[in-house]
């Protein structure tokens, strides 16, 4: 009799990557001959997977938070270090919990730093958490992985382009996120009682990257003064989370309700129910922008930094809309990002589909399918 698969669904990360995975988690649950393990870091991501698997997975699943050294768990209630994740997986306790398993399926790039110290016979899959297309995300240390699982065929072009894959061991299957959002949404209530337009305002986590400092109070100070647009401000979840709370306070107290909905990091900011609100978005570098994109639809670009973007492959996106330099360029993009639109949308439809392909459903099954048939051919 053969033994069965030892996987393990590591969430080494945030809990905004568990969208990325969870569906998929669900569908390796089905296959009677795969041990599946749920292994998690961050405490705060229980009640998201509780969520996101009610319901859909086949079996009960057993989960195991990995070990927290007590200098990564003192360090942590400081909470301007994280969750020290890249520490979490060196402990040597885990290393010898990851090397029980014949897989390791994270959206996570981290696992990649011990890979060194977990043997070759347990095997690295990386499933994308974005769609980018920044050279972060094509990084050497993908190369450490066995297997990626990419979002689009563009993705998969750069994978082996840049010699971090092969066309076997890169696979495109779509936007699983895309698919669970689906499935959990449900009806949200209005944020504005106006027919004004629906920015939403989504800045990188990254400050060499990110547009916060140089557009957030701009912005946030035009749409409560004037009602022109109404704004969705709506950060990556990880910009705030290493702040402290009077920070948030802060930065909270200037929402107005019915023209400036503020989101530091709740559950909201990360199920794509603002990308799928909002009429127009305004961005720097963040993958989101392909979220907003399941259907062509006015965007425009934050430059905070005097990016020289034009020709580069690392701002795809900025080619989808007109890029602003300064807030009173944002402002007055906004104001013509409807007339302008449809010289961006042909080439926004082309984009979303080379980043995040065509499917609208069955994108975790792909991704399940693609991940067993390598594993069952690795033997």
């Amino acid at each position: 009799m053969t033994a069965p698969l030892r996987i393990a669904i590591l969430y080494g990360a945030e809990s905004y990557q568990a969208y990325h995975l969870s569906d998929i988690a669900a569908v390796i649950s089905r296959d009677p001959t795969v041990d599946l393990t749920i292994l998690t870091v961050d405490p705060a991501i229980d009640a998201v997977l509780a969520r996101l698997e009610a319901g859909v997975f086949a079996r009960a699943i057993p989960h195991e938070r990995l070990h927290a050294p007590l200098i990564t768990r003192i360090l942590r209630r400081a909470r301007i270090f994280g969750l020290l994740k890249q520490q979490v997986l060196a402990s040597p306790a885990n290393l010898r919990r990851l090397a029980q398993f014949d897989a390791i399926v994270t959206s996570t790039t981290h696992l990649a730093l011990v890979r060194d110290r977990v043997p070759r016979t347990t095997l690295f899959i990386h499933c994308d958490h974005g769609a980018g297309g920044r050279q972060e995300s094509f990084s050497r240390s993908m190369a450490e992985f066995d297997l990626l699982i990419a979002t689009g065929p563009a993705v998969v072009e750069r994978f082996v382009a840049d010699g971090l894959a092969s066309s076997a061991t890169a696979i495109a299957v779509g936007l699983v996120k895309l698919e669970t959002c689906n499935r959990l949404a449900t009806k949200h209530p209005k944020l504005f009682d106006n027919e004004a337009p629906i920015v939403v305002f989504n800045s990188h986590s990254k400050r060499r990257l990110r547009s916060w400092e140089k557009f957030a109070d701009p912005l946030i100070e035009h749409a409560a003064r004037t009602g022109e647009f109404n704004l969705i401000v709506a950060p990556h979840v990880k910009h705030f989370a290493r702040r402290p709370r009077w920070v948030w306070r802060r930065w909270q107290k200037k929402a107005v309700p019915g023209r400036v909905h503020i989101d530091l990091g709740s559950e909201a900011s990360i199920d794509m129910r603002y990308t799928l609100a909002a009429d127009i978005y305004a961005g720097d570098v963040s993958s989101q922008v392909y979220e907003f994109l399941t259907e062509p639809k006015p965007c425009l670009f934050l430059n905070a930094h005097g990016a020289a973007w034009q020709g580069s492959p690392d701002y795809p996106m900025w080619r989808l809309g007109e890029v602003a330099d300064t807030p009173e360029q944002a402002i007055a993009l906004i104001r013509r990002a409807f007339d302008v639109h449809p010289r961006f949308a042909e080439l926004q439809a082309r984009e979303r589909d080379a980043r995040i392909g065509t499917r609208q459903t069955g994108m975790a099954a792909a991704a399940a399918e693609a991940i067993l048939r390598f594993l069952r051919g690795a033997d």
